[in-house]
């Protein structure tokens, strides 16, 4: 259950909050956005592996070079292309752990406990055809993460949750850092069926670091009115990758449901894996993993918000079934 009681108490804020900013607003033009994400398997009914993630994170409108991260754009993203750019930030923490909570003992063939807390900076890139990401990840792995405190906080105050008792078997701190890369194709003119618009944006996307180093592709398609163009895959990945906000539209409201899917080649997952310089627990890492998201977003003015179910295949050997959980999104253009 991780953090979702008090996480779903700040989401309740942040949406009070929103509503009332946003009043009677009419078109949204503004491309500054302000999120709060929340992924839990409360939402599965489950209590297991991927159990709960959180992330603020700010999306700037177009804004002139930032160093180093705009110097790699320009050689890596559209060399000798006009693009627009934009420059996010974000805070998170992400949370893991067997599928039994009782147990004391290490539970040498169930996943690790983990925690993972970080910081990222971001560069958005699009032009008419294409999305470009990189985000630069750096935090911490192990107790330093807070996720221990957190869950046995959170399950404290809950009626019937399940005091987690094997914390103390976690994986040790380790500072970690991940450079990711994703590559988005958009249709700019998405097929219209009725009143509504149909479009299949295709991905791929790559980590490496000491947490998480992998290589995916995959696709996204949404169904709905007044969508605004695609700015990122709509797919979660180990490390609690949020995908940017989906922009603005000059009708005052827009919806649509979508299905995102993702193959993942992982050459390293420290929360399967292990740590990388001392000795912990660690499983046997499933090499290909798949994912699918299905899910729901609307905006009203300013103010959106989304549901994705997510369903990940087995990730290590001897895996009790797929992963599931649920995410909420609120957003905010401004």
């Amino acid at each position: 259950m991780g953090g979702w009681a008090a996480c779903i108490r700040a989401a309740g804020t942040s949406a009070a909050v929103a509503l009332a900013a946003a009043g009677g607003a009419g078109p949204a033009a503004a491309q500054t956005a302000f999120g709060f994400w929340l992924d839990n398997d409360l939402f599965a009914g489950t209590d297991r592996y991927y159990t709960n993630g959180v992330q603020v994170y700010y999306i700037s409108d177009a804004l002139p070079t930032l160093g180093v991260m705009d110097w790699l754009a320009d050689r890596l993203v559209h060399p000798g292309e006009p693009a627009a750019r934009r420059y996010g930030f974000a805070l998170g923490q992400a949370m893991y752990a067997p599928q039994d909570l009782t147990r004391r003992e290490l539970i040498t063939d169930d996943r690790p406990y983990a925690g993972w807390l970080y910081g990222r900076l971001s560069l958005l890139s699009t032009t008419p055809r294409a999305v470009d990401r990189i985000d630069l990840d750096v935090g911490i792995v192990g107790p330093a993460s807070l996720a221990e405190p957190t869950q046995k906080l959170v399950h404290r105050v809950v009626p019937d949750a399940t005091r987690p008792m094997g914390w103390h078997n976690q994986l040790r701190n380790e500072p970690g850092v991940i450079l990711s890369y994703e590559h988005v194709w958009r249709d700019p003119a998405p097929v219209s069926i009725g009143p509504l618009s149909l479009d299949i944006a295709p991905h791929a996307a790559g980590s490496l670091g000491n947490v998480l180093t992998f290589a995916g592709t995959g696709f996204t398609m949404r169904l709905g009115q007044n969508m605004p163009a695609p700015l990122g895959s709509l797919v979660t990945r180990p490390t609690a990758a949020i995908p940017f906000h989906e922009g603005a539209h000059p009708a005052p409201y827009s919806w649509y449901v979508y299905a995102a899917t993702e193959v993942r080649a992982v050459a390293r997952n420290i929360f399967l894996d292990g740590n990388t310089f001392v000795s912990s627990h660690s499983v046997d890492r499933n090499t290909l993993v798949g994912s699918l998201q299905i899910g729901v977003s609307a905006r009203w003015g300013e103010v959106g918000i989304s549901y994705a179910h997510s369903f990940i295949t087995p990730e290590f050997r001897g895996q009790d079934g797929v992963t599931s959980y649920g995410s909420l999104r609120l957003s905010m253009l401004f």
